[in-house]
């Protein structure tokens, strides 16, 4: 069987380009586990908008393409901070080239943002859309509570810097095209690969007729293979049973936060948390975001009015994996501020590691816990006084901590079990080729003309 892949995100033999805190990770380490398939062969498909020509790698059973997609001129710099209509054109002609070449037996998408997934109306092969996030709920969190409009949300860059308003703006035009486009490949599909509830929902919504096949995600290969476990983070503390707050002295609280510092991820969520945390216990807050930096906090340090150092906010910036593991299994808990996600990585590689959880019930979040996982520590979007008193809760109560990291590693290590993940995508992908098949036969290969 031969499977092309589409992917966003660039993806490299050389596997320390497929690290990083923006998706890479979790597809790569699924690239792992297909390439351990017999008799299945690979080409993976992705966009490169970098300036610097990428040129195709192949092995025995991979062949990675890149479609050099980064225009010059003054017309096409314009026309593209206009509208994506000219480089879609582009991608899905280059892509039919790629199809036609190679002639695959099926076409795996990953992700509806992009136009990858109008192939669907080109083709007779079986086109599965993998769902990562959805546009139109980030799109929906682009403005923060308690802004009303892009003049609120980028005031500094109107006054200081005209352009950079400008260009702010037009990428909340294009989000609008995004979440169109991505309507349409919702609509007009016919399989799609989710792992949670939302998703699911969310594209039957779009789609009453869609084939829904769960297959769950894969984790960085350095987090499958770590041996050790979290124990009780920041500190090696005995057993003693919940206390009011108050009542101690001069302990620390070490939080983890993992992502990218954009606006949907909820900083503005942690620069708050911390600040009521510093004023109303006695706790020594250090808050450890990894991914994010000094300058990318800094607009959301503008919009609450709270300095990150001064409430123990600490931007560590990127971090290998090796080096992640060694931040979360030293924090007390790992905390997820998100406005929207589906199944965030980070929440799934904190549970694997066995930490406890605080997440904010966004999207498919709550899919990722068990039924019996104490649903406090699943806070409302926004709250950062309760957000604040559940952390407080947990960091008093050692023995519910030990329950919820129990919990969370046995679900993770069952959920993200390599095995397991090959068999849920093997199902897929022979159903799609027999479905193939049988409608070749009965159609005589006519293409989806819904899209």
């Amino acid at each position: 069987m031969k499977v092309l892949w589409f992917s966003v995100t660039p993806l490299s033999l050389n596997a320390k380009e497929n690290t990083g805190i923006e998706g890479k990770g979790w597809i790569s380490s699924l690239l792992q586990i297909v390439l351990g398939i017999k008799d299945l062969e690979l080409v993976v498909v992705y966009g490169n908008q970098s300036p610097f020509k990428k040129e195709v790698e192949e092995t025995e059973r991979l062949k990675i393409i890149p479609i050099n997609i980064c225009r010059y001129g003054k017309r096409q710099i314009i026309k593209d901070m206009m509208t994506y209509s000219e480089v879609d054109d582009f991608v899905i002609s280059e892509s039919l080239k790629i199809i036609q070449e190679n002639k695959p037996d099926l076409i795996h998408v990953f992700g509806a943002e992009w136009c990858y997934g109008m192939l669907a109306s080109h083709v007779t092969i079986p086109v599965v859309i993998h769902i990562q996030g959805l546009w139109s709920q980030i799109r929906n969190s682009l403005l923060l509570p308690g802004q009303s409009s892009l003049f609120d949300r980028f005031k500094p860059e109107l006054w200081n810097h005209p352009l950079g308003f400008f260009a702010r703006y037009q990428y909340y035009n294009l989000s609008m095209e995004r979440h169109r486009r991505e309507e349409e490949i919702l609509r007009c599909n016919k399989y799609f690969m989710c792992r949670t509830r939302w998703d699911q929902s969310v594209v039957r919504f779009y789609n009453k007729n869609a084939w829904i096949f769960h297959v769950d995600e894969a984790l960085r290969r350095e987090f499958v293979e770590c041996k050790e476990r979290w124990r009780g983070g920041a500190e090696e503390r005995p057993f003693r049973p919940p206390q009011p707050l108050l009542t101690q002295e001069g302990k620390r609280l070490v939080l983890v936060t993992t992502g990218a510092c954009y606006s949907i991820k909820g900083p503005d969520v942690v620069l708050k948390t911390a600040k009521l945390i510093q004023e109303n216990t006695d706790y020594q807050v250090e808050w450890k975001w990894i991914g994010g930096t000094d300058e990318d906090i800094r607009e959301f340090e503008k919009l609450t009015k709270v300095k990150a150092q001064e409430v123990g906010v600490r931007m560590l910036g990127t971090l290998s994996a090796t080096e992640m593991i060694k931040e979360l299994l030293a924090a007390d808990m790992y905390v997820h501020t998100s406005y929207s996600d589906n199944s965030p990585n980070a929440v799934c590689e904190a549970q694997y590691l066995g930490m406890p959880v605080i997440a904010t019930d966004t999207g498919g979040v709550i899919s990722l816990f068990s039924e019996q996982y104490d649903k406090d520590m699943i806070v409302p979007m926004n709250d950062p006084f309760y957000l604040a008193s559940k952390i407080i809760d947990l960091r008093e109560d050692d023995a519910k901590a030990k329950i919820l990291a129990d919990d969370n590693w046995t679900i993770a290590h069952q959920r993200h079990d390599a095995e397991r993940i090959r068999k849920q995508l093997m199902e897929c992908y022979d159903v799609l080729r027999r479905s193939q098949e049988s409608g070749v036969r009965r159609e005589g290969g006519k293409r989806n003309e819904s899209c």
